[in-house]
């Protein structure tokens, strides 16, 4: 007959409670870590709050600015195509210049261009 004692696997514990020292030890440990968690979430939080106010502040930004880049630079009066009175459509691709930019610059050019064709 086979022993009990050998269908029995064994499992890992985790002795963080072994003393009363390291028990203290960790509970201190993560209340610093909870204490570093709640910090980086006000800091994004208020990064957040930030961004937001900037988006709302340039959202009638660039209303009429075509129209005043239009009519403030003599370069683009006079290479203006005649456009009818009553235009249907203006494409303006905006693009921008800040840091790895390049794959989004490209995939607006080949919307614009797509759209256009």
């Amino acid at each position: 007959m086979l022993a009990t004692s050998q269908f029995l696997i064994p499992v890992p514990t985790r002795n963080f409670g072994a003393s009363e020292k390291t028990l203290k030890q960790r509970m201190k440990t993560v209340n610093n870590i909870r204490k570093i968690t709640k910090a980086m979430k006000m800091v994004a939080t208020s990064k957040m709050k930030a961004d937001m106010l900037r988006l709302q502040n340039g959202k009638h930004y660039g209303v009429n600015a075509v129209d005043m880049m239009f009519m403030a630079d003599k370069y683009m009066k006079d290479r203006a195509p005649s456009m009818p009175a009553d235009p249907e459509e203006l494409i303006v691709m905006l693009s921008s210049d800040k840091g790895m930019c390049g794959s989004i610059n490209s995939g607006a050019y080949r919307s614009v261009r797509d759209y256009v064709n």
